[in-house]
């Protein structure tokens, strides 16, 4: 799984697509990084398993008027990432313990103008948000964000929406110090960078 993070950050350094510096900046609109810490259960009804609890950390865009992303991490589970592609309060989605229905759709994505293959992300329309299916779809969000690289979405006949994503600041690097797969990633980065610049 290390080859396909590494594989994901590599194929943005080869396409010559980070370019932005990491740094700690503003973001114009208002909209910013948040992390939180959660402690999650996972409940079996009926089924005579036991009940799982962990420790999930979570790093989200702020703004509910535009569509924007949450990062969640945790050992039992591993780096995920959830899209939406409307303005969606995202700690107000977590907290609801709402119901929605899930299916597979088949959504594009680019990172600044590389395009990955179609593939499938599980939706919940009524909520206005994917998920990812592999860690590497969650890897490759998670290496947009660390390159400040624009990430669009287009899922036909429901959304196509480019992302503007609040540049890195310290809730993102507290992120990326407690979630080890954000921070293998953050390493790979930074290489590849040195890399470039010899």
């Amino acid at each position: 799984m290390r080859f396909i993070f590494a594989a994901v950050i590599l194929l943005f350094a080869a396409a010559g697509l980070a370019e932005a510096e990491v740094g700690l900046a503003e973001n114009s609109e208002g909209d910013r990084w948040e992390t939180r810490v959660w402690d999650r259960t996972i409940t079996f009804r009926g089924s005579g398993r036991e009940d799982i609890n962990y420790k999930m950390y979570s790093l989200h865009t702020t703004s509910a008027d535009k569509p924007g992303l949450m990062f969640s991490c945790s050992d039992e589970y591993g780096l995920n990432v959830l899209y939406s592609f409307e303005g969606v309060d995202f700690i107000d989605l977590f907290q609801s313990h709402r119901a929605s229905h899930l299916r597979s759709i088949p959504v594009h994505l680019w990172v600044g103008s590389h395009g990955f293959d179609l593939a499938g992300y599980f939706v919940r329309r009524k909520d206005h948000v994917i998920a990812n299916q592999t860690e590497t779809q969650a890897a490759i969000a998670m290496g947009a964000l660390l390159q400040d690289l624009p990430i669009r979405i287009k899922a036909s006949r429901y959304f196509d929406e480019t992302l503007d994503l609040p540049p890195l600041d310290e809730e993102v690097m507290q992120f990326i110090n407690v979630c080890d797969k954000a921070s293998e990633l953050a390493k790979t980065v930074r290489e590849a960078e040195a890399a470039r610049a010899d």
